[in-house]
């Protein structure tokens, strides 16, 4: 038998607290990270099947909006978005904006849409041209970010999950 001594808790449970605000501000950062990304580069797979199966209508540049944006050390800068309008072979007109900054007022250009959803286009030449661009800039990096923002809610998570010993 040893004669190490041992160490008792004489009778005391030792409880853990769950810290919540820090375990709901990891899911917040998790959740939030993903929809900023597709905020930011929108549907990727509406872009896949774009670059797999567009069609082309002929559109033209309507509304346009400036607004005026801060950045940092006092820099602005101007951010424009324009709307264009296109029809379908079926008849069927769509509204849609972009940023698009050297689009001019009544001027045509071409659109690309889905046939099956023609609600899902853009102007000709925007994002990635080529299925290849598309996994890199998409796929492997859009993953990489997305793993980063949820990464980031999971340490958050567990770090509140541990919460404090009494």
């Amino acid at each position: 038998m040893d004669n190490l001594p041992s160490e008792t808790t004489c009778g005391a449970k030792k409880t853990r607290r769950i810290r919540c605000g820090t375990v709901v501000a990891g899911v917040a950062v998790a959740i939030g990270g993903i929809f900023f990304l597709l905020h930011l580069t929108g549907n990727p797979l509406d872009e896949l099947a774009l670059i797999r199966r567009a069609e082309i209508a002929t559109g033209v540049f309507g509304e346009q909006f400036e607004d005026l944006v801060e950045g940092e050390a006092g820099r602005s800068g101007v951010l424009t978005v324009s709307v264009y309008t296109y029809r379908v072979p079926d008849g069927r007109e769509f509204k849609v904006s972009t940023n698009s900054p050297d689009a001019v007022f009544g001027e045509e250009t071409q659109v690309e849409y889905l046939p099956d959803d023609p609600a899902v286009s853009r102007i000709k030449g925007d994002g990635c041209q080529s299925i290849a661009e598309w996994i890199w800039r998409k796929a492997a990096l859009g993953t990489f970010l997305m793993a980063f923002c949820v990464g980031l809610g999971v340490v958050i998570i567990v770090e509140g999950s541990r919460g404090r010993s009494h």
